[in-house]
């Protein structure tokens, strides 16, 4: 009785065990399929100078509830057709999990540097972020972001396609510790609006969820 009685004890933990981390990989997945929107309104305030309010809205945990809110502005200094720099200030609230919730404000300085060549554009997007979390140790992200595109056509529909890959670093972790790999279309409907759709892969292997398939769209609005 004393050893059926220990064995089942054991069996018990185990099974205990198990549960609890089968738990806590179902709430903290390393896998994510998400769909990424951001709506973007310029504002010319001057020849070379323009206003941007930002909002950014992403579904994610399989596309079954909002996981990152944004909303802030920017101010977009173009001194030269190559160059632009853009300061910027977002708010974000994070869900990445129901047990897990994440605010904090984002100071980025943007300059973004684009040749062209021919057909193609080759744009380069540096990116420094200060993140200032609650509750949470801040910390600084450098983003590097190279895009390529190149006009196309199909029938009478005119539009660009593009390739880019981006990685970050991170300076709490100090290291290289995210990777992000896409692509996608970017069509000017009309002077006032354009959209991008696009496909990219996340991979992180620090963050939960780090590895992320996201499709998504862009929109300028011009008003």
């Amino acid at each position: 009785m004393r050893q059926a009685l220990t064995t089942a004890f054991v069996a018990a933990l185990v099974f205990c065990a198990a549960a609890t981390a089968y738990a806590q990989t179902s709430a903290n997945p390393r896998e994510d399929i998400q769909f990424w929107n951001e709506i973007q309104i310029i504002i010319p305030m001057g020849e070379r100078v323009d206003l941007l309010m930002i909002g950014v809205l992403r579904l994610g945990r399989n596309l079954t509830n909002p996981v990152d809110e944004r909303g802030g502005a920017a101010v977009a200094f173009k001194p030269n057709k190559f160059l632009t720099i853009m300061p910027t200030w977002l708010y974000v609230a994070q869900q990445p999990a129901a047990t897990r919730k994440n605010f904090e404000h984002r100071l980025i300085f943007n300059a973004t540097f684009k040749f062209p060549d021919g057909k193609f554009n080759f744009t380069d997007r540096n990116l420094i972020e200060r993140r200032v979390r609650h509750s949470l140790k801040d910390f600084t992200m450098y983003r590097n972001r190279l895009q390529i595109d190149h006009p196309a056509k199909l029938g009478s529909f005119d539009f660009r396609v593009f390739v880019a890959d981006e990685v970050f670093y991170d300076s709490l972790q100090s290291a290289w510790t995210r990777n992000r790999i896409g692509g996608g279309i970017i069509k000017q409907f009309s002077p006032r609006f354009t959209a991008e759709f696009f496909y990219l892969r996340q991979n992180d292997g620090r963050a939960r969820p780090g590895n992320v398939h996201a499709v998504g769209t862009l929109f300028k609005i011009y008003p």
